[in-house]
């Protein structure tokens, strides 16, 4: 089973509500609930960019 890009959306959705909840409780009512999605999603692009390209450097013969 191949991820397709809507599956892949929609699984940094669904782990973007999880890590919001607990990134607005750590930092209170400091920040606004859009910023606290914002960071989150930013933090999910920056994992996923690092994991891509962990992958390219030690198999460059795929890509």
């Amino acid at each position: 089973m191949k991820p397709t890009l809507p599956k892949i959306l929609l699984l940094g959705l669904l782990a973007n509500t999880v890590i919001t909840p607990a990134l607005h409780a750590a930092t209170g009512s400091d920040i606004p609930r859009g910023t606290a999605y914002a960071i989150g999603l930013l933090g999910l692009v920056v994992v996923g960019l690092a994991i891509y390209l962990a992958a390219v450097i030690v198999q460059p013969e795929k890509f």
